[in-house]
Formats: C-alpha cells, sequence, structure tokens
C-alpha cells in the first residue's frame, strides 16, 4: 500500500468504480435502515422492511471521483445505487419475496494530508456528507432527504517494508428523517478499524483487520426501537495494480450484530488521471 492508493495528488483525478454484495439477515421486527461502511469510508442505508427473518441480497454500484486541489487536500464525491430482493416471514409465518432497485446516495467529502510518514506514522483526516439520500419509511414510502448524514474520520498508518500498520477511526452522526407522518431518528456510529497490509511483490498486497463498531439507539417517532450496541467484523482483502496508475481492490467483510448480521464482497477499480 503506498500514499498514492490514499491520496490524490495535486491537479489529478482518480476515477473509482465499485461493486458490493451485502447478504444481511435481520434478526427483529424493528429495525430501521442499516448502516453500512463502504470501503471508500463513506456510508449507505439498506432501507427498512421491518419483518422478522428477513432474508436481503443487495446490490450497490458506486461511481466515486476524487480531485487533489492542493498537495495535501483533495475533494471527492460519490453517488451510489442499489438493487435488491428481500426474502420475508411475518409473524404468521407468512413468506414473501420482493425486490426493487433505485437511487441511494449522493455525498460530498475532503481529505488532508495533515502529516507526511516519516520516524512517526502518517495521518490524514477528513469528513464528508450525504448531500441527497434516498430514505425508505416502509416498504411503500419513500422520500429524497438532504443534508441529513454527516461523517469525520482519521487515518494512521506506519510502513515497516513489507508490511504496513493502519489503524482508521470514524464517527458518523445523523439527524432526523421525516415524511408525512414518520419521523426517523437513525443512531450514530462509531467505528475504529486497525489493518495489516502485506506486500507479496511490487503489484499485490494482501490486507486483514477487525472493524468494531458502536451503534446508539435508533428512534422513531421519538420511541426507541434499537438499543446500543457494541460488535466486531472481520476483513479480508487483496490489491492488484494491474498497471502503472490502475489498481483493482477485493475484500470480503463478515459482520454481527444483536439485530443483524451481514457477509459483504467488495470490488473496486482505481484509475488515476
Amino acid at each position: 500500500m503506498s500514499v498514492d492508493e490514499i491520496f490524490t495528488p495535486k491537479r489529478q483525478f482518480k476515477l473509482i468504480g465499485s461493486f458490493s454484495y451485502i447478504n444481511l439477515l435481520r434478526k427483529d421486527t424493528s429495525m430501521q435502515s442499516v448502516p453500512v461502511q463502504m470501503p471508500d469510508s463513506t456510508f449507505i442505508n439498506i432501507p427498512f422492511i421491518g419483518y422478522q427473518h428477513t432474508n436481503q441480497d443487495y446490490l450497490t454500484l458506486s461511481f466515486n471521483a476524487r480531485y487533489g486541489i492542493h498537495s495535501r487536500v483533495e475533494l471527492f464525491s460519490t453517488i451510489y445505487g442499489f438493487w435488491q430482493q428481500s426474502h420475508t416471514q411475518s409473524a404468521n409465518g407468512t413468506f414473501s419475496t420482493q425486490s426493487n432497485g433505485d437511487f441511494s446516495t449522493m455525498n460530498l467529502g475532503f481529505l488532508i494530508e495533515a502529516k507526511k510518514e516519516g520516524k512517526a506514522p502518517a495521518l490524514f483526516i477528513g469528513g464528508n456528507a450525504d448531500i441527497i439520500e434516498q430514505v425508505y419509511f416502509s416498504r411503500t414510502q419513500k422520500s429524497l432527504q438532504y443534508g441529513k448524514g454527516y461523517s469525520l474520520f482519521a487515518l494512521s498508518f506506519y510502513t515497516i517494508d513489507p508490511i504496513v500498520f493502519l489503524l482508521q477511526a470514524q464517527y458518523r452522526f445523523n439527524l432526523p428523517k421525516s415524511f408525512e407522518d414518520r419521523n426517523i431518528h437513525n443512531g450514530d456510529v462509531f467505528i475504529l478499524s486497525p489493518m495489516i497490509y502485506f506486500a507479496i511483490n511490487p503489484y499485490v498486497s494482501l490486507n486483514a483487520g477487525v472493524k468494531y463498531q458502536y451503534q446508539s439507539r435508533d428512534k422513531l417517532n421519538s420511541s426507541t426501537i434499537s438499543y446500543a450496541a457494541s460488535s466486531v467484523g472481520y476483513v479480508f482483502g487483496v490489491a492488484y495494480e494491474i498497471k502503472n496508475r490502475f489498481i483493482v481492490f477485493t475484500d470480503v467483510e463478515t459482520f454481527n450484530t444483536l439485530s443483524y448480521s451481514s457477509n459483504a464482497i467488495n470490488l473496486s477499480f482505481s484509475y488515476r488521471i
């Protein structure tokens, strides 16, 4: 892993196309949208379904553009779309299947190289905001929401060739979202993720890590529907530089909480212009 994989040099564009498959198993009847951190550190919310024993297959396609406006400052924006199929079992034992596709989220963010790597680790800080998000309040009610989700994050890494130690912390906070007679306030999320990258050769590297997540309570119409909880997930991945400025990333992630469990496969293509 190099700085170029994290940060876009001044006056250069980086275009990243990503495809993710997430299998989600919900364990309770009153969960709202599930927040999922994507490989570029932004968030998507998997829409509300509202039944116990719901198994969801969720596909998301994203397009990310990054531009170095300064030697140490980068701006980025990501657009997400999704398709999902849900298999649900209601309280009376009835099974049903539902599928739909839609626009998901568009965000805008920044990344700053606060300190270059030397005798001490490198440090990056950044943040992003959901400019527009398609929010599902039920299976049939949805509404576009503006500026309702924000994230702040810090990333640090240190190289002892051929190993890179990386630590990332992120805090996600949400504002209430309203539509007709419904008001949803998703809990805030804190994530701490230590990772290790190992360079097999100049073109291929492996990575593995642990993701700790704490999420505060979710509320629907001011009533608590999901209590605060901590959980731990695991990530394994590989990066391959096909040619100069063109890198392919793939990773798998497994996560288990009191309210849901998930397994994800992510595939990203990064090209720097």
